[in-house]
């Protein structure tokens, strides 16, 4: 069975920025509970290690995989990096994450990342909460496709 992954924390930018709501205060997840996790994985896909100071383990780490062929054996590894980023301190149970991946082209890749979580009345009864990245061998990033909860 899922677990409950509704939080409250600030709500961040795509670039990290602290988001200001209408009224001029600094705006939160409360209205959305699962965009909080959404966030969270977001950074941990798109991090390095090191990028965070206080949390220096937090990355999955995946431009170790630059110069490496678009192939079935490295897209598993990357498969591998992933889940143990989101997983790592506890944040998503590991029964919880499912990892697809398709090759787009010679140097891209397109992961599709499920986490089941437990339907709440604050999160409007969802059952998952997916987000798709395009990781870019070339030029070394991975770009948010898509975010739907």
């Amino acid at each position: 069975m899922p677990q409950n992954y509704d939080r409250t924390d600030l709500t961040w930018s795509s670039r990290a920025d602290l988001v200001i709501g209408h009224n001029g205060d600094i705006m939160d997840t409360y209205d959305d509970p699962l965009r909080s996790l959404y966030q969270e994985v977001r950074t941990r896909i798109m991090s390095a290690l090191g990028d965070w100071v206080l949390y220096p383990d937090i990355a999955a780490n995946i431009d170790d995989f630059v110069g490496e062929p678009n192939t079935k054996p490295t897209a598993e590894a990357i498969k591998t990096r992933v889940v143990a980023a989101v997983t790592r301190n506890g944040l998503v149970h590991s029964s919880d994450v499912d990892v697809k991946y398709s090759p787009i082209d010679v140097d891209k890749i397109m992961l599709r990342i499920s986490i089941a979580v437990a339907p709440t009345a604050l999160n409007g009864g969802s059952n998952y909460l997916g987000l798709n990245f395009l990781y870019d061998y070339s030029e070394n990033r991975a770009y948010f496709v898509h975010f739907r909860s």
